[in-house]
């Protein structure tokens, strides 16, 4: 989300204080709308590089600890590897105390293993480490700055680094205690007032953390994140880069020592931290790394443009990977109910659903079509739906491949007529702010004329434009359900529903 927007979505007055506080003069002084218009026009400010690096080595070498902590892990750590570099303040906290427990719980395993010149580095930081906590509740300012370059110098990661601190009983804080939200949310405010983070709040009250887009390029070259976690994870895991001989190659490339009974995942995991991915793929020299035919062959598989040279492949790799959104397991919910009753909330079924007490007010239907849509995409097809910032959007959104898929659910007691709705698709998809590969109507039926009017939306709006019945989309996700159950949660290949007018469910041979 660009600054822009985001200033529209800013939540209280509070917090729009503390962020203008950062640029903007006599911001005391201003009203609201005059503090967001400001906002607005002093915005390259917030991402000037220089501004950027000023406040962020302000904070990650000049701050107490607790706030040197806590800002690398909301920055780096969490909103950086997220979708959008967007997460609700709930999550973001929950994040930071899930990584803080696991970084306590890995100091209980011997770390020190892999090889016998990676033991010896760890273990020399390690000294380094125990003499500076010695007799100490503090490590200084100087002496966090000394000890940094000494692990850049030697290749540990920070993670290894934060380990080694937990096996000392010194992290996250003294005696391995744990960060409390009200520390977090002393963070969060810390960094609001620098102008690294915004907080903006949907239309149901949830306020979410976010590194508006221009913010999110500066930090990401400052903090040298080039890909997301989780797409370098997907990424380590193509054929072509998934064997111990190669990953070994590269990271003797980049001067790391690891023991030969190493396992696969663990030399991922070090990949992961230390080997940048233009270098996993393409080496240390022209001739190095994967072949220009096996870059090509990827990226075809991936539906990328396939011509250019190897630096440029590379790069369109790196590039798709980064791009491609976090899909999170979810449990069952009390949408199952809804969903249970799909085909009668798409067709507006009043009688029946107040019968069945599922509903007190006719117009609960549009929202319980909603929730039980997102069920049947989160536990039955296995695709999580983004989360959604503001009121004039659609209905869901998903992700696929670098690209997105809009929904539109339209309960109706007769068939859709398209027309009725053709403005608002198109600002749909103009708005997007990723490219749209496909826009889905799901409703209880749709008309003749409708059928035909998307087949010519589609060539219009350069999205592939599908109609799809309410029980025909249940009875996809049925089969998809039924055939995976108790072997594995593989997401349902969300091409085969991208087809131009009205969905033939029986092209749709993953069912």
């Amino acid at each position: 989300m660009k600054i822009a927007k985001a200033v529209d979505h800013i939540g209280t007055s509070l917090v729009l204080k503390r962020i203008s506080s950062a640029y903007v003069i006599d911001y005391r002084n201003l009203t609201d709308d005059e503090i967001r218009a400001a906002l607005k026009k002093t915005s390259p400010q917030y991402y000037y590089a220089s501004n950027v690096k000023s406040a962020l080595n302000e904070l990650l070498y000049r701050a107490d600890r607790q706030h040197r902590i806590l800002v690398r892990l909301i920055l780096k750590e969490i909103l950086l590897n997220k979708d959008s570099y967007l997460a609700d303040e709930k999550e973001t906290s929950d994040d930071i105390i899930a990584y803080e427990q696991s970084i306590i719980d890995r100091s209980n395993e011997d770390i020190l293993k892999n090889g016998v010149a990676r033991s010896e580095q760890l273990e020399l930081f390690k000294f380094v480490l125990e003499t500076a906590w010695e007799n100490q509740a503090q490590v200084s300012n100087d002496e966090f700055n000394l000890i940094e370059k000494l692990r850049v110098r030697l290749k540990i990661t920070e993670r290894e680094y934060r380990t080694i601190e937990a096996g000392l009983n010194r992290f996250p804080s003294l005696g391995n205690v744990l960060h409390t939200r009200t520390e977090i949310e002393e963070t969060r405010r810390l960094l609001q007032s620098k102008g690294l983070l915004f907080s903006i709040r949907n239309e149901d009250g949830t306020d979410f953390d976010l590194i508006p887009d221009e913010i999110a390029r500066v930090l990401r070259e400052v903090l040298h994140v080039t890909i997301k976690t989780h797409g370098y994870h997907e990424l380590l895991n193509y054929k072509a880069v998934r064997s111990k001989p190669y990953l070994f190659d590269a990271i003797r490339k980049c001067d790391i020592s690891a023991d030969k009974t190493t396992t696969l995942a663990e030399l991922q995991q070090i990949v992961q931290e230390q080997v940048p991915p233009s270098t996993l793929l393409g080496g240390i020299s022209p001739r190095d790394g994967l072949e220009v035919e096996v870059l090509k062959k990827w990226c075809a598989e991936l539906g990328q443009i396939v011509s250019g040279t190897k630096a440029e492949l590379i790069d369109r790799l790196i590039g798709f990977y980064d791009n491609l959104l976090q899909r999170t397991e979810t449990a069952g919910d009390d949408r199952q109910v809804w969903y249970d009753h799909f085909e009668q909330l798409a067709a507006r079924d009043l009688q029946f659903l107040r019968g069945q007490q599922l509903i007190e007010k006719d117009l609960e239907c549009e929202a319980r079509f909603e929730d039980a849509t997102d069920f049947l995409f989160e536990n039955r097809l296995h695709h999580k739906p983004l989360k959604l910032i503001g009121s004039a959007h659609a209905d869901g959104i998903l992700s696929f491949r670098d690209k997105v898929i809009i929904w539109d659910n339209k309960s109706k007691e007769s068939p859709v007529h398209l027309k009725d709705h053709i403005k608002q698709f198109e600002n749909y998809i103009k708005t997007s702010e990723r490219p749209v590969a496909g826009f889905w109507v799901i409703g209880p039926d749709f008309t003749i004329e409708s059928q035909m009017l998307a087949m010519q939306f589609t060539v219009d709006c350069g999205a592939t434009v599908t109609l799809i019945k309410a029980g025909d989309l249940k009875q996809i996700a049925e089969n998809w359900h039924k055939r995976n159950a108790g072997k594995s949660d593989d997401p349902f290949p969300l091409g085969y529903l991208l087809q131009p007018g009205l969905l033939n469910p029986v092209l749709v041979a993953a069912s």
